[in-house]
């Protein structure tokens, strides 16, 4: 198993005053005040057996409860409602039906992506319709490439996935629904907006690569020593990207510890976020609070039953990592990044 020591991040007693706010998916939708404790229920989410997934979108979440098991692998799930919850906002109000939804590249709206029901999903056309926030279609429907969902809009085209992925690496088709034709291939893709795509190519030492996407310009900076990148986060406005990247390996190879670094996209300048450095068996989220450059990264803590979770936050500039430990009920957890989860 991997090394889960240290299990904790390490910082300064967060800021009683401070306004954190975070969304908890799961079986009871909530906004958690974090310097409090104090949990307000979403309105407008009916009560499903299985709970609730978020996904990211411009200005909000786009909530789905999560589907009842099909019976069989790689099917279509079939039509469930989706919601649309605005950032900050305790009332959640429905949109429309669909197997999947993911982000548009504007503010305001959304895709919802359905199959036939009980579709193999390594094979199967799906509808793609963009909608406003209220449910209204914006545009025609689109039939998707055969075996392929909407990950999210970007302004250069549909940011598509295979859905039922296999044992390789996952590869991204960069489509365009205009010449139904895909205008580039990213492997490694460990983040995406509307207007950045991030990358890791590994070949000879690891690179991350950005590209602008109005302009179609790539810059790329290095990472030390061995490490890799798992994952990352755009900061809202794009100037910042946030790495999930190993701080420590073994011996044999392994990764045995991971941490936080943030990468100034205009310059390539790396800088490891204090306090962050955990076992790699840890599991660590990890996203921007909206419309800001306040990091925020979360790691559950608690035995089996007791759940707790340690929050901490940092900025750009900070030299201390700042974190508390809350409490969430059961089968419920923080959503901070894209999702859906």
């Amino acid at each position: 198993m991997p090394p889960v020591k240290p299990d904790r991040m390490t910082g300064q007693p967060l800021a009683r005053d401070i306004s954190l706010p975070l969304l908890l998916g799961g079986h009871g939708p909530a906004w958690l005040q974090v310097a409090t404790g104090q949990a307000d229920p979403i309105l407008g989410l009916p009560r499903s057996g299985n709970g609730y997934q978020f996904i990211r979108i411009t200005g909000g979440w786009a909530a789905q409860p999560f589907p009842v098991d099909p019976g069989c692998d790689n099917c279509a799930p079939g039509p469930l409602p989706v919601y649309y919850l605005a950032d900050g906002s305790r009332v959640a109000s429905r949109v429309g039906t669909a197997d999947f939804a993911a982000p548009a590249a504007t503010r305001g709206a959304l895709w919802l992506v359905s199959y036939r029901r009980g579709a193999d999903l390594r094979t199967a056309t799906g509808q793609a319709q963009e909608v406003s926030v209220t449910g209204a279609a914006l545009g025609p429907r689109l039939e998707l490439p055969a075996g392929y969902a909407i990950d999210q809009e970007t302004r250069a085209g549909l940011l598509l996935v295979r859905e039922a992925a296999g044992s390789g690496p996952v590869r991204y088709e960069l489509w365009d629904p205009g010449t139904r034709r895909a205008e580039r291939s990213f492997v490694n893709l460990i983040a995406a907006s509307p207007a950045e795509i991030a990358w890791v190519d590994c070949t000879e030492g690891c690179q991350v690569h950005v590209m602008d996407l109005a302009s179609g310009s790539s810059r790329q900076f290095s990472l030390s020593g061995q490490s890799t990148a798992y994952a990352g986060a755009f900061s809202p406005d794009g100037r910042f990207l946030a790495l999930l990247v190993t701080a420590r390996i073994t011996a044999t190879g392994q990764a045995a510890a991971i941490r936080l670094t943030v990468a100034t996209v205009a310059s390539g300048q790396m800088t490891a976020v204090p306090g962050t450095m955990v076992g790699s068996g840890n599991g660590v989220s990890f996203g921007w609070q909206a419309g800001s450059h306040r990091l925020i990264a979360d790691l559950a803590t608690g035995p089996p039953g007791q759940p707790e979770w340690q929050i901490a936050v940092w900025g750009p500039g900070d030299t201390r990592l700042s974190t508390t430990l809350v409490r969430i009920p059961e089968n419920s957890w923080p959503v901070i990044d894209q999702g859906p989860y």
